[in-house]
C-alpha cells in the first residue's frame, strides 16, 4: 500500500492534467471559432447587398477549413423562383453535392429542415428506416457523416447551410451544433438584408420607371408618342427583366386600333393571339399564363407562342373610366420567366394606369386633331371663298387666251395658204396657258386637299411664294401694293405644307381686309422672311390699316372673335392653332408707322 498511493496521486493528477490540457483546447478551439464567427458576422453586415455572396463563400471556406469537413454548401430558395442558388466549398478530388430540398433526393431531411429542424449523423447506420431514400442518395455522393441546419428568417425558409466528411466518420457535438447554429444565423441574417436591399433597390427603380414614364406621358406630342411608346416598353423589359413587351390600342367598338413592342425584331401582330385579344379586351385578364397551360381554345396563340420561342407570357388589361382602351402584354422568351404574381401584378397594375392614361389620351388627341383638321379645312374653303373674284380672273385670263389662241389657229388652218410656223407658235401659247390655268388649280386643289398630315422639311420662302402667287390678283382687285421680302439663307422649317400655306394665307386675307377702308393710295401689305442663325424662321406679314384697337388686343386669336362685320372669327384662331401645333409661336403687334405686323 505505501508503494501504490504515490502511484495513484501521480495518475490522478496525470488525469487532471490530461483534463485541463483538454479543456484548454476545447476552450481555444472554441475561442478561435467565436472570432471566427465575429469576423464573418462583421464582415456579412459591412459588406454592401452586391458582394454579399462573395463575403458568404469566403465565410463558408473558412468555416470548412477550421472544422476539417470535406464539403460545406449554403443553399437558398426563393419561394417565388424555382431552382436553388447555391455556394459550396469542398476539398480537392470531392464532388459538390445536389441540393437537399429539391430534386427528392433527400425527402426525409427536406422534410425535418422544413420543419425547422436540424439534420445530423455521425455514420449513415443512425439515419432512421423512414430515411432509405436519403441513405442511398448520400452514398452516392459519398457522405459519411453529415449535419445541416435551416436558414430562417422572418418565419422563412431562407435555405440551408450543411457540412459533409466524406473520408472519415465525425461527431457533430451539441456543443459544436450550437456554434453552426450561430453561424447559420449570421449567413441567414445576410441573406435577408441582402433580399431586403435588392427589393429597396427594385422597388426605387421601379418607382423611379414610373415617374419618367408618367412625365413623358403627360407632355407627350403626338410626333413623339410611337418612339416614346417603344422606349417605355424597352425600360420596362430591361428593369423586369423580361424578353419583350406589347402595348395594344383598342378602339371604342373594341377593335385592334394598333400595337406598339419593345422589340423590332419580334413580329406581335395581334391577329395571331385571338385568345389573349379577346381576353384583353373583355377587361378580364390580369394575371401569368405559360404557354404549356394555355386552354385548348387558345390552340393559335400557343402555335403562335412556340414559333416565336415564348414560353410563358403576362398580360393586364387597360381600362380608363370602366371602358377597355388596350393591353399590356410581357412575354418570357430565353426560358420561362419565374413571375413573382402578386409583386409583379402591383408593379404592372401602376404601370398599366400610366400606359391607359397615356392611350386615352391619344385618343382624345387624335379625336381633337380631327376636329381640327375639319375646322382648318373649313377655314381653308372659306378663304377660297374670299378669293373668289381673283380666282375667276386668273382662271379667266388662261382660258381666255387659250380661246382666242384656238379661234386664230382656226382661221389660220382655213385659208389657202396655211403658216405652219404661226400655227406652231400659237399651238405653243395654248400649251402655256393650259400650263397657267393647271397651276392654278393645282395650288387651290392643294389648299383645298383634306388627309393626314405630313412633316417634312420645307422651304419658306418657296411656301410664301406660293401664297403670294395665289393672292396676287387679290391684292390687285382691292388696291392693295403687294411686296416680298425673302431673306436668304433661312432652315428649313419641319411641318405639313398645307396647314402652313393657310397661316400665310389667313394672315395675308386678314391684312388685306384690315386695309379695306383706308385710302387707296396707302395700301400697302409687306410679306417678308427673317432668319435668327440655324435655329429659327419666321414668317412677318405687315399691313398698312388701322393696327389693332387696345379692346381687340387681347381677343384677337380668339375662337368666334371677330371685327368684320361678315367674319366668324377663325382665321386667326386656327393660324395660331396651326402654329403651336408645328412648336411655334404667332404673335400680333402695331407699326410704328400705322398698320400691325403678324408673325
Amino acid at each position: 500500500m505505501t508503494i501504490l498511493l504515490p502511484i495513484q496521486g501521480a495518475y490522478r493528477w496525470l488525469r487532471r492534467r490530461v483534463a485541463r490540457r483538454h479543456a484548454t483546447s476545447l476552450l481555444e478551439e472554441r475561442l478561435r471559432f467565436e472570432t471566427l464567427l465575429s469576423e464573418t458576422s462583421a464582415g456579412l453586415i459591412h459588406v454592401p447587398a452586391s458582394t454579399i455572396d462573395a463575403a458568404l463563400e469566403r465565410g463558408l471556406a473558412q468555416v470548412v477549413a477550421f472544422l476539417g469537413a470535406d464539403r460545406g454548401t449554403l443553399e437558398e430558395y426563393d419561394a417565388d423562383e424555382p431552382g436553388v442558388r447555391r455556394i459550396s466549398c469542398v476539398s480537392p478530388g470531392i464532388d459538390a453535392r445536389p441540393g437537399i430540398t429539391h430534386g427528392g433526393l433527400f425527402p426525409w431531411t427536406a422534410e425535418k429542415l422544413g420543419r425547422g429542424d436540424l439534420v445530423r449523423f455521425s455514420r449513415l447506420d443512425d439515419l432512421p428506416p423512414e430515411a432509405t431514400t436519403d441513405r442511398a442518395a448520400y452514398e452516392r455522393v459519398g457522405t459519411r457523416s453529415h449535419v445541416s441546419l435551416p436558414l430562417r428568417g422572418n418565419a422563412l425558409m431562407l435555405g440551408v447551410l450543411s457540412f459533409d466528411s466524406v473520408q472519415d466518420e465525425r461527431v457533430w457535438s451539441d456543443d459544436l451544433v450550437e456554434r453552426l447554429r450561430l453561424l447559420s444565423e449570421a449567413f441567414a441574417s445576410a441573406l435577408e438584408r441582402r433580399r431586403v436591399e435588392v427589393s429597396l433597390a427594385e422597388r426605387l427603380a421601379f418607382e423611379k420607371l414610373l415617374s419618367s414614364l408618367s412625365t413623358t406621358f403627360s407632355n407627350l406630342s403626338a410626333v413623339d408618342f410611337d418612339r416614346e411608346v417603344q422606349r417605355g416598353l424597352r425600360r420596362i423589359t430591361d428593369l423586369l427583366d423580361v424578353d419583350h413587351a406589347s402595348l395594344v390600342e383598342f378602339s371604342k367598338d373594341g377593335a385592334v386600333v394598333r400595337s406598339w413592342t419593345s422589340d423590332d425584331g419580334m413580329d406581335m401582330d395581334m391577329d395571331d393571339f385571338p385568345w389573349m385579344t379577346a381576353a384583353l379586351r373583355r377587361g378580364d385578364v390580369s394575371g401569368s399564363f405559360p404557354v404549356d397551360q394555355l386552354p385548348e381554345d387558345a390552340a393559335v396563340d400557343r402555335r403562335s407562342c412556340l414559333t416565336r420561342g415564348i414560353t410563358s407570357q403576362v398580360a393586364l388589361s387597360l381600362l380608363v373610366g370602366g371602358r377597355v382602351v388596350g393591353g399590356l402584354v410581357l412575354s418570357a422568351v430565353r426560358a420561362e420567366r419565374p413571375w413573382k404574381p402578386e409583386e409583379l401584378m402591383q408593379g404592372l397594375h401602376l404601370l398599366g394606369e400610366v400606359f391607359a392614361n397615356a392611350l386615352s389620351r391619344r385618343q382624345v388627341d387624335t379625336e381633337a386633331q380631327r376636329l381640327r383638321q375639319e375646322l382648318t379645312h373649313i377655314g381653308r374653303v372659306s378663304a377660297m371663298g374670299e378669293l373668289t373674284a381673283s380666282l375667276a380672273h386668273e382662271l379667266n385670263q388662261p382660258l381666255t387666251a387659250i380661246l382666242n389662241n384656238a379661234q386664230v389657229a382656226q382661221r389660220f388652218l382655213a385659208s389657202e395658204a396655211v403658216n405652219l410656223e404661226e400655227v406652231r407658235e400659237i399651238l405653243a401659247d395654248i400649251v402655256a396657258d393650259d400650263k397657267r390655268a393647271a397651276e392654278v388649280i393645282r395650288r387651290l386643289r392643294q389648299l383645298l386637299r383634306k388627309g393626314d398630315l405630313e412633316y417634312v422639311p420645307l422651304d419658306l420662302n418657296e411656301l410664301v411664294a406660293e401664297v403670294a402667287q395665289l393672292v396676287r390678283n387679290d391684292a390687285i382687285i382691292r388696291n392693295v401694293s403687294m411686296s416680298l421680302e425673302l431673306a436668304a439663307g433661312l432652315p428649313r422649317v419641319l411641318g405639313d405644307r398645307v396647314q402652313l400655306q393657310q397661316v400665310v394665307l389667313n394672315l395675308v386675307l386678314n391684312g388685306l381686309e384690315a386695309m379695306r377702308e383706308s385710302p387707296a393710295r396707302d395700301r400697302r401689305l409687306v410679306i417678308r422672311t427673317l432668319g435668327d442663325g440655324a435655329a429659327v424662321a419666321a414668317v412677318a406679314v405687315q399691313d398698312s390699316g388701322p393696327g389693332i384697337s387696345e379692346k381687340d388686343a387681347d381677343r384677337i386669336f380668339e375662337p368666334l372673335y371677330t371685327t368684320k362685320a361678315a367674319g366668324i372669327g377663325m382665321g386667326l384662331a386656327i393660324a395660331r392653332t396651326i402654329v403651336d401645333a408645328h412648336g411655334g409661336r404667332l404673335e400680333a403687334a402695331n407699326n410704328a408707322d400705322g398698320g400691325a405686323t403678324f408673325q
